[in-house]
């Protein structure tokens, strides 16, 4: 049976507004909220993406993009894509994540990077059938004419699963499930920087790990930086200094 077939017989609906058409239908696209330019540490604004001078003092991330505020109806989004294996949610969604960035002061950071999407456990790919940030990595290599590689870095078979457990949980874990199977330094060198590809970033736990992993190989001069979908709102008072630190 051929996709337009299937699609006559089982048509695609908007996972926000449930309107027949496409897995995101334009209106919905239009009402997804742009997150602001901001250090990712202290969530103050930073027009460049970078990470401020101080807040480097606790974390290691040079420049990380995010798209759009995690909310209800992203949340609706990234459950039917990650968790219920509609992968053409993932053509749609990859579009509009590059145009956002092409449009972004963060372009520059790209120039000469290596692509990586965060991994996830065999385990995960298992019982998902694949994982959802490799496609849409792909799709960034390809528009931006840049290198990916998916298995650089792998994630053990553990309980490291970040969308069952706390915020508090979520930092206070211990554990890094990441390694490095190929370390040989001349995979990066030819590289200005790396750039981590992520689906949600909530206290940034996991992207700190993966770049603990990198920095240890490949010491602290490394350029490290990231570009996620969706982030929700800060939450720590306005006196904090940073949730992460």
């Amino acid at each position: 049976m051929n996709i337009p077939l299937l699609n006559f017989l089982f048509p695609n609906m908007c996972c926000i507004c449930k309107r027949y058409g496409n897995y995101i239908c334009d209106d919905c696209k239009k009402l997804l909220k742009r997150n602001l330019p901001e250090c990712y540490i202290c969530r103050r604004l930073s027009p460049q993406y970078s990470s401020h001078t101080q807040c480097r003092k606790c974390c290691s991330l040079d420049n990380v993009f995010v798209g759009w505020e995690y909310n209800h109806m992203s949340s609706s989004i990234l459950k039917l894509y990650k968790y219920k294996n509609v992968r053409e949610i993932s053509m749609g969604l990859s579009e509009l994540f590059t145009d956002i960035i092409q449009r972004s002061s963060f372009q520059p950071n790209l120039a000469g990077t290596l692509l990586i999407p965060v991994p996830i456990s065999d385990t995960r790919r298992n019982e998902r059938g694949f994982n959802q940030m490799e496609y849409i990595t792909s799709c960034i290599g390809k528009h931006f004419n840049l290198d990916m590689k998916n298995d650089f870095i792998y994630c053990k078979n553990s309980d490291f699963h970040q969308a069952s457990k706390n915020k508090v949980e979520r930092y206070n874990s211990k554990e890094n499930p990441f390694y490095l199977k190929n370390h040989n330094a001349k995979d990066i060198s030819k590289y200005k920087s790396i750039t981590l590809v992520d689906d949600v970033v909530t206290t940034g736990n996991t992207l700190e790990k993966l770049s603990k992993v990198f920095r240890t190989q490949y010491g602290q001069n490394l350029i490290i930086n990231a570009l996620c979908i969706f982030r929700g709102k800060p939450y720590y008072l306005p006196s904090e200094s940073s949730p992460l630190c």
